[in-house]
């Protein structure tokens, strides 16, 4: 089940405060970024927050779910939560979060290949 768009701006409206945060779509589902690093995800419309003991401690009695089968566990944020308290649950549990590994570069091409084959720039993986 995918999360609806409707949805996905009832969160967005709640981060406003915060300008870092930013939701982009993957595969149905949503990503939640905060200047750089992950900190949650918007899956089958409920926001699920990335786990960490600052998380532990402020959600104590947040139920936790898999985000897919064998995932670790996320924190599942009710909706009834307010914006501002949202803001600083996300601003408290920032520095628990691991740093985005960066994207890989496209491969450059090899010049020995090059030479040999000349063809085989044509070709594509």
């Amino acid at each position: 089940m995918a999360t609806s768009k409707e949805y996905a701006d009832f969160i967005r409206a709640k981060f406003d405060r915060l300008d870092v945060v930013t939701l982009k779509p993957m595969m149905g589902e949503y990503v939640i970024h905060m200047a750089g690093k992950v900190l949650g995800f918007l899956g089958d419309d409920r926001m699920l927050l990335e786990p960490g003991p600052t998380a532990a401690q402020l959600l104590p009695d947040a139920e936790q779910v898999e985000l897919f089968p064998g995932s670790k566990l996320f924190y599942i944020v009710d909706d009834s939560i307010s914006a501002s308290r949202l803001c600083e649950i996300a601003k408290a549990v920032y520095d628990d979060l691991p740093v985005s590994k960066p994207r890989k570069s496209k491969r450059k091409p090899d010049p020995e290949i090059e030479r040999r084959f000349p063809f085989a720039k044509h070709i594509k993986d």
